[in-house]
């Protein structure tokens, strides 16, 4: 996984938005580039493809930069999710982000990073098409459970 061509691709406007993914990302010794605009994206995919690309920072709609990264990448073979605060909750609103294969809720944990990455390297590297859902689930002091990491993928039927 840790090839030239084999990388996770972080766009991001807002570095500062990245600390968790970042620290992450690097502890699970995952190859990854971190780009801030859909321009520098799409030069660095032009050298080699990534078989993640993670949307991150404060966009309200990332229609426009899925539309250009799909433009330019085989849309079986990457996988495109958007990153969002778990008190701010973009997968509410997915109908307005097409294009987008998922969700990362932060705050993020290894497992659900792992699955994720795991799972667009097989998809890229193998051409499966992938469709499942991972949450990670947290008690508060009360007792009651909070979903707070979620990512799912469309199938590719």
């Amino acid at each position: 996984m840790k090839s030239l061509q084999s990388y996770v691709l972080v766009l991001s406007q807002d570095f500062d938005s990245l600390q968790g993914l970042e620290f992450l990302l690097t502890q699970l010794r995952y190859t990854w580039v971190a780009v801030h605009s859909t321009a520098q994206a799409i030069a660095k995919m032009s050298q080699a493809s990534p078989y993640l690309i993670i949307l991150a920072g404060n966009q309200p709609s990332w229609s426009n930069p899925v539309h250009e990264l799909r433009r330019r990448s085989d849309v079986r073979k990457t996988t495109i999710v958007a990153l969002t605060d778990s008190y701010a909750p973009s997968w509410l609103y997915q109908e307005e982000n097409p294009g987008l294969d998922g969700f990362l809720v932060k705050p993020l944990n290894r497992d659900v990073l792992t699955s994720v990455v795991q799972s667009a390297w097989a998809r890229q590297t193998y051409g499966i098409a992938t469709s499942y859902s991972v949450t990670h689930r947290t008690m508060d002091c009360c007792g009651a459970s909070n979903a707070t990491h979620a990512y799912s993928t469309r199938s590719e039927a």
